[in-house]
């Protein structure tokens, strides 16, 4: 593709540069906004213990602060969302209850569009064939729009994963080649987690994600999760994402700018200036003085966050109990100051607000990235400001409570040996064409990953780049046997909860961030989270359905074959140019 593009671009430019549309924007200040004035939004709900129809479809919301009233929608923001809400409703799962999800493209002629600077020159869905024809490559699309929605730290059937290529255009009138069905069965037999639904449309994640399509799936298992942990109201979920708006209260998506690039709208990262969290900028939050559970997710296509609690006069707060990771909970809890999340991680914690009465604390943000005028330190507000409601007789972490007393977390580490197959993998940037790499080879290369089910391997990845990649595995929760943080922090090895500073050292991952010039080594086997170590064989496959049946085929608990899966850098720009590769599960 690449090289096709390198022939022609000379001979087309003259002629495609008078096919780029202009949108107009005019950059809105974020420092002209009102912080702290609305509530933090409460998602609506949707029970994933009953078949659901949900619909991807675009309509306006107040994202701004709600004295914000200018623009043709009287302050409100076009958005794309699940089921009319940004972000999507928190679907609440059961663990073995399987839920069947019908997912509707309803994205007729959206007026959001235009804002949204989608790069045909990319390996993309592609729905009308501009790709490979340098007559319309280099223009705007204003074509159907196409979707898929990826179960985030699902463990599914390939066919109901969200394959990049399984997208499909409104009324599915054009559908990628992955597309099976717009029907999903979620398993859900897997450990109880907080995990995420979001589109993962090749080469538009970064704008599909970025208009709204994103949402909670929690997945619990009343026979194993402590029945006293705080629940609602006292259980939030919160995602913290970065955006930038036009002066009209439109979103504002930069676009490269240069026609003359290999990519004239694709960019290589997008840093907001304005922090939005469940789809309002700078919330605040009323409290009791007890504990709530908070489930934080970093939903942002690009920025790393550091978070912790701190006065408004800059005093620390209290500190965050981690009580779970991506893939569920930690054997106890682990008291942190302060906790750094990368986009598609969540980290879910307890916070202490007992004694606190009459105080406010602000969620600071002390990761620094370029491009942010200064005005994402603060992400959200919490005023201790209600009063406690009867007594607080939920799990308190700091007497260190045995978070899994049925099932502690299987150890993976003691099934590595010498034997055990170590895959080295290469995190890259192609600098003749901008592209970022995983192994020096592009999504369309043949397929070099091809674990056996019921295997586990040592993944090493080598960081040659100068930015923390976020790396996501599809299918699998897999644990960290060595690396360090974007910090720089280290850890020689897994440890195993009881006493690790590193929650991301002690629990089950999808997503683990892989410094700059760093190499990060993970254990991952291709079986359930809860099988005991040793107890499964390279070829013997426990998952409730079969990971390994393709396109076409029937497996024998009745799903239908899928096209595989997939790895990739979490930062959805990168993501968006090639750096996210196939894999395949074998027999």
């Amino acid at each position: 593709m690449n090289v096709i593009f390198a022939v022609t671009v000379v001979a087309i430019m003259s002629s495609a540069m008078s096919s780029f549309a202009v949108t107009g924007q005019t950059h809105l200040d974020p420092k002209t906004l009102t912080k702290y004035l609305d509530p933090l939004p409460v998602p609506a709900k949707l029970d994933g213990t009953v078949p659901q129809s949900v619909t991807i479809s675009e309509f306006t919301q107040q994202v701004l602060p709600s004295n914000f009233s200018a623009g043709p929608y009287g302050g409100k923001t076009l958005v794309w969302g699940y089921n009319n809400s940004y972000p999507g409703p928190t679907i609440e799962a059961r663990r073995d209850i399987p839920l069947a999800v019908n997912f509707q493209n309803n994205l007729y002629n959206p007026a959001l569009l235009p804002f949204l600077p989608v790069d045909q020159t990319l390996h993309w869905a592609d729905p009308l064939g501009c790709m490979m024809n340098p007559a319309c490559a280099y223009q705007r699309y204003d074509g159907p729009v196409p979707v898929v929605t990826h179960l985030h730290g699902g463990e599914v059937p390939s066919a109901f994963d969200g394959h990049p290529e399984a997208w499909f255009t409104p009324g599915s009138g054009i559908v990628g080649p992955a597309w099976v069905s717009d029907t999903y069965t979620y398993p859900n037999a897997q450990e109880a987690a907080t995990l995420w639904y979001h589109d993962h449309t090749l080469g538009i994640t970064r704008l599909n994600v970025y208009a709204g399509l994103a949402g909670f799936y929690l997945l619990r298992d009343p026979l194993n999760e402590p029945a006293n942990l705080p629940s609602a109201p006292y259980e939030r979920e919160i995602v913290i994402q970065d955006r930038m708006f036009d002066t009209k209260g439109q979103l504002l998506y930069p676009e490269n700018g240069d026609r003359y690039s290999e990519h004239p709208f694709w960019v290589e990262m997008f840093m907001g200036d304005t922090i939005v969290v469940n789809g309002k900028v700078w919330p605040y939050l009323n409290v009791e003085p007890r504990r709530y559970r908070l489930r934080l997710l970093n939903g942002s296509n690009s920025r790393i966050y550091t978070l912790q609690l701190q006065t408004t006069s800059g005093q620390a707060g209290p500190a965050f109990w981690q009580i779970g990771t991506d893939g569920g909970l930690l054997n106890t809890p682990i008291q942190v100051s302060q906790l750094t999340i990368a986009p598609g991680e969540r980290a879910d914690v307890i916070v202490d607000f007992t004694g606190k009465k009459g105080t406010s604390f602000i969620l600071k943000n002390s990761s620094s990235s370029w491009s942010d005028s200064g005005t994402v330190s603060e992400i959200m507000k919490i005023n201790v400001s209600l009063p406690l409601i009867g007594t607080d007789t939920s799990l308190n972490p700091a007497t260190a409570p045995n978070l899994r007393p049925n099932n502690p977390i299987v150890q993976l580490s003691p099934t590595v040996t010498s034997s055990t197959r170590t895959r080295r993998l290469t995190l890259d940037q192609d600098r003749d064409t901008d592209a970022f790499l995983l192994n020096d080879l592009e999504f369309d290369d043949p397929v070099t990953e091809k674990p056996r089910v019921g295997a586990t391997e040592v993944w090493e990845i080598d960081n040659r780049t100068g930015d923390t990649h976020p790396i996501h595995l599809h299918l699998v929760q897999f644990q960290l046997l060595s690396g360090s943080d974007d910090d720089g922090h280290h850890s020689s090895s897994w440890g195993d909860g009881s006493g690790s500073s590193d929650p991301n050292a002690s629990g089950w991952k999808d997503t683990i961030r892989v410094g700059s010039r760093d190499t990060v080594r993970i254990v991952v086997r291709w079986a359930p989270q809860d099988i005991p170590a040793g107890a499964v064989q390279p070829g013997q496959n426990l998952f409730s359905f079969d990971p390994t049946a393709t396109m076409g085929a029937t497996d024998t608990f009745g799903f239908p074959g899928g096209p595989g899966y997939v790895w990739h850098c979490h930062i959805l720009e990168h993501e968006d140019n090639e750096m996210m590769r196939p894999y395949l599960v074998l027999p």
